[in-house]
């Protein structure tokens, strides 16, 4: 990663210590969680965390992933459907001296919520439609039978907090 000379959440959580690095414009977050192609999904079961990166889209308040039919995942999410999401992207280091002073600039969102299979097919095409426009730059032009799309496995997290912040501050 290059270095970089020295040179920004709908809902405010008390989390949020910094409040100068916090991202307030909606427009600029879904700008980070259009541009980020990865996520990472935070799951708990019996006070063990587990986090795994994914491919995901979003849609308002949702965020949706495609899924493999099983796994230490979807166990989880079938136990506690409550979840943390997260997408950061980090544009380049800031070095500084002495270098433990260094930084890296950076966006990040963060949101919990809960997750959910999606059951019927409409819905699933509708989010694979998303996934193939975010992830080919293509307009979707494919079309999926009922058949496929009920082995497809897609996730939809309702957000319910969401925090957002960037380094440097503003």
């Amino acid at each position: 990663m290059p270095a970089c000379p020295a040179g920004k959440t709908r809902i405010r959580l008390a989390t949020v210590r910094r409040f100068d690095k916090e991202i307030t414009d909606i427009n600029e977050i879904d700008e980070i969680l259009s541009s980020a192609k990865v996520g990472r999904l935070g799951t708990s079961v019996n006070d063990k965390p587990y986090i795994v990166p994914v491919n995901f889209v979003h849609s308002g308040d949702k965020i949706f992933i495609h899924s493999a039919g099983e796994g230490h995942k979807l166990d989880n999410i079938k136990a506690n459907p409550n979840v943390c999401f997260e997408v950061a992207e980090i544009e380049c280091l800031l070095i500084k001296q002495p270098i433990c002073a260094s930084s890296a600039k950076y966006r990040s969102v963060i949101m919990f919520g809960t997750i959910r299979f999606v059951e019927d097919n409409q819905s699933k095409f509708e989010a694979l439609k998303l996934f193939v426009e975010k992830y080919t730059d293509e307009p979707f032009t494919d079309s999926f039978t009922d058949a496929m799309l009920t082995r497809i496995t897609v996730l939809e997290i309702t957000v319910k907090e969401r925090t957002a912040k960037q380094s440097p501050a503003k």
